[in-house]
């Protein structure tokens, strides 16, 4: 009796139920917001990987193992992606080397997971950062 008399109960009053629901409500979003922020953190931080590669292709005017290193260097910081990988859109003047003033274009992938709690990847995010450049090196 006492059970249907706290049902029927119009106080205003929030049951623990409301406030169990509520707070889970509030802890899923705030999970969903971090984890958004992160994966904005994560897309800066492969803009400055492709500025940073397309500087090193500049100064270099080739695309070697150096390259290699600095890609990984860079991106291996950073938790939150998966499948990083870049390529390099240019005419090549033999082998991987870049001639003087040739212009070329650095694409850095990524894929982001927006999950909220763990890492359940429900809903993925493909990530692009390009940089652009012209090869200072003069190749004979």
């Amino acid at each position: 009796m006492k059970i249907a008399k706290i049902l029927k109960d119009n106080r205003g009053e929030g049951t623990y139920i409301e406030t169990v629901v509520f707070v889970l409500v509030v802890v899923i979003f705030l999970s969903f917001t971090l984890n958004l922020f992160s994966i904005i953190s994560a897309k800066q931080q492969l803009d400055v990987c492709a500025d940073q590669l397309t500087r090193q292709i500049q100064l270099s005017g080739e695309v070697d193992s150096d390259t290699d290193k600095l890609f990984n260097s860079i991106c291996s910081g950073v938790k939150v992606l998966h499948d990083t990988k870049y390529t390099v859109s240019t005419t090549y003047h033999s082998g991987k080397k870049i001639q003087l003033g040739t212009p070329f274009e650095v694409k850095v992938t990524a894929k982001a997971y927006l999950g909220g709690f763990g890492d359940f990847g429900l809903f993925p995010i493909n990530l692009v950062s390009v940089g652009a450049g012209v090869s200072e090196e003069y190749w004979k």
